[in-house]
């Protein structure tokens, strides 16, 4: 992990991209909504892929980069921002991962690659993004509709699961360069050719990701959320240079 940990500082980028967004997505809602919710002992634990966000750990959407901030208390008008910040996070998923690819390799990073990055993929992350909420959506509402509360816990067990076993589909997307079915197919294979050391890094994410949880939700205020920022920013970013590193192992013994 030290080495991890030093790849990560010794690029600066992959820690500010994150940070930035986070932080819009956080003003934005302040100016939207205010500051809501109070102290509690909450828990959420993620397998988010790609770009880290306090809103992932977060069960209070407070951040507009998430679909839980468009409620019944929000303006239709206000869903713009909401929707403007959603498609600007597709847009950074193929950035920050290609950039994640480079720091593995060695390779120098830059804003201008990002962006170039982020254009390339954006499209497909949008379609990804779409896909995946209708999926959601339809299981639980179809398992919810025939099981009651049983099928909002099992709807709930099968995503855990089909995220587990597809858990490097974001990647494929960018280092394969590959279309999203494509994406999905090589992804398994992938999980299947290190699912021990993967699973590790799944078990470490999710502690990891849970312990910022329940200390945010513990805590929760303005500057605990100011704190949590560079704090994902740089942890789940270490979970994530981890994750390239192993489907890089995968891609070279492929």
């Amino acid at each position: 992990m030290k080495k991890t940990f030093r790849l990560l500082f010794r690029n600066p980028l992959i820690i500010m991209y994150p940070i930035i967004l986070d932080a819009l997505s956080f003003i934005i809602g302040l100016m939207i909504v205010g500051f809501i919710g109070v102290p509690s002992l909450s828990i959420r634990l993620i397998l988010e892929m790609g770009i880290p966000s306090v809103s992932y750990v977060s069960n209070i959407p407070q951040l507009i980069n998430q679909m839980q901030f468009m409620g019944d208390t929000i303006s239709v008008r206000a869903w713009i921002p909401v929707i403007f910040m959603l498609l600007l996070m597709a847009f950074a998923q193929g950035g920050y991962i290609a950039s994640l690819r480079n720091v593995v390799e060695g390779r120098p990073i830059s804003i201008g690659q990002f962006m170039k990055d982020g254009k390339k993929y954006a499209v497909r992350f949008i379609f990804l993004f779409m896909i995946i909420t209708a999926a959601k959506t339809a299981i639980t509402t179809l398992l919810a509709a025939f099981l009651g509360v049983i099928g909002l816990f099992l709807s709930l067990v099968v995503f855990v699961i089909l995220r587990i076993i597809f858990i490097y589909v974001e990647y494929c997307i960018v280092v394969n360069q590959l279309t999203i079915d494509a994406a999905f197919r090589q992804s398994r294979r992938y999980f299947q050719a290190s699912s021990f050391n993967t699973s590790g890094l799944i078990i470490v994410m999710m502690i990891s990701s849970g312990v910022i949880s329940l200390l945010l939700h513990y805590l929760w205020s303005p500057a605990a959320v100011v704190v949590a920022i560079p704090i994902c920013a740089v942890v789940l970013g270490v979970v994530q240079i981890a994750f390239m590193q192993q489907l890089l192992l995968n891609k070279a013994s492929a």
